[in-house]
């Protein structure tokens, strides 16, 4: 279960709600286990997740029943599933199909003579033909529905999307109340359940060998687009995809192409299973200047200074400026930036400053046990080159146990 179920009933408690509805794919996704079709191509409204803070209260997943044989593959721990019947296409033939005849959860599929079923397939339309008397003609029916299963008609909820609320009131929900739940859902989510810590090592380590396979590749005159190229095919062929990499600075190249004599940074955020990999290095073409060589020394420093603070209790602020100040008193006045960030299902994965809170606001966090972090240290200068330290670290109880190689040093090749 991807859910921390524990801490998911803490902060609701915390913040006094009665439950949570999840309309983004990373919350559908992380109440519910199941990452479907549909989630992927971010179409939004066509799924839901509830969660009540009641235990003896069904959990619910409202989902299309196209989705419903991917579900019978991949399972959910929810039992409450509300189908949906009608298609999720905007121009499909029977969007919004009214009428009062009872729903047919086998209406969205074409099945062929019985004889040329697969086993598979039979298992499908056995999983379609369980949910008839969980059945709904659109998403916000089932909507409604998930939400008067688990008792929160008349409840305060949060919800990743707040114009749910006034929707379920226009349903008849009129007793129904909630709060903007995006930074709760983070909330929740900055400490992570056992098995959300094997897929955060997975993509940290499938990121850091696609990583390699793209450094491996570097040499002078090389195309940052072949580059990256290299990387997410390597990063595909781990079943991971790709989102960026970045070489020199975040514009691009200085020379648009690697030269000798100067250093640059390679930052690198890929996804395995929904979770991010994050990684930074600095690489060398020849044989590194006294000024480079310095600063590399600093850098050094400045992140063994931040493994050596990692502990629950301390801020992610309280690391950042120590980091700033070693770096400084270390030869590298210059530098000017690090960020202690956990990482999930998004990249940050804590809670962050969102409207008019997030202008100029600066987040931050108390780090506790099973936190993901990432301590990124990248270092930009216009007219010099580039550097970066970034690896991710699981919090113990009295430290931290690496997710990734921790060679940090920089590659000179």
């Amino acid at each position: 279960m991807l859910l921390n179920k524990p801490r998911a009933y803490d902060v609701m408690d915390r913040h006094g709600l009665d439950g949570l509805i999840a309309a983004t794919r990373q919350n559908i996704y992380y109440l519910s286990d199941f990452w479907s079709h549909i989630l992927m191509v971010e179409r939004s409204f066509t799924s839901f997740a509830v969660l009540p803070r009641r235990e003896d209260a069904p959990a619910a997943l409202v989902m299309g029943m196209t989705e419903n044989g991917r579900l019978a593959e991949e399972g959910s721990w929810i039992d409450n599933v509300v189908g949906v019947t009608g298609r999720a296409s905007p121009t499909a033939a029977n969007v919004g199909a009214g009428g009062t005849e009872k729903l047919d959860p086998l209406s969205v599929y074409l099945i062929g003579d019985d004889g040329g079923l697969t086993v598979r397939e039979r298992g499908w339309i056995a999983a379609a033909r369980a949910r008839t008397d969980h059945l709904e003609r659109t998403p916000a029916l089932g909507l409604k529905r998930a939400l008067i299963d688990a008792g929160l008609q008349n409840a305060h909820v949060g919800t990743d999307d707040p114009r749910l609320i006034a929707w379920a009131n226009a349903m008849g929900l009129d007793g129904l109340s909630g709060i903007d739940a995006t930074n709760i859902f983070r909330e929740i989510r900055m400490v992570k359940s056992a098995d959300e810590i094997i897929l955060l090592g997975e993509a940290a380590r499938r990121n850091e060998t696609a990583v390699e396979t793209a450094i491996a590749a570097i040499k002078d005159g090389a195309s940052p687009d072949d580059l990256g190229r290299a990387y997410k095919v390597d990063l595909a062929r781990q079943d991971g995809v790709g989102l960026y990499i970045l070489f020199g600075m975040v514009p691009g190249m200085r020379h648009g192409k690697v030269v000798k004599g100067e250093p640059f940074l390679v930052d690198a955020l890929g996804t395995y299973k929904g979770y991010h990999g994050d990684l930074g290095r600095t690489i060398f073409v020849g044989e590194p200047d006294a000024e480079t060589k310095k600063r590399n020394r600093a850098m050094q420093i400045g992140w063994q200074t931040a493994c050596d603070m990692m502990k629950p209790g301390l801020k992610g602020s309280d690391i950042v400026k120590k980091v700033m100040d070693v770096m400084r008193k270390e030869g590298f006045p210059s530098f000017n930036h690090c960020v202690a960030h956990t990482v999930g299902l998004e990249h940050t994965d804590h809670p962050i400053p969102i409207g008019p809170d997030g202008l100029g606001a600066t987040p931050d966090f108390t780090i506790e046990e099973n936190m993901v972090l990432n301590v990124d240290m990248p270092y930009q200068e216009y007219g010099w080159g580039s550097m970066h330290i970034e690896d991710t670290l699981r919090v113990t109880p009295d430290g931290f146990e690496p997710m990734t190689s921790l060679n940090t040093e920089m590659r000179i090749l």
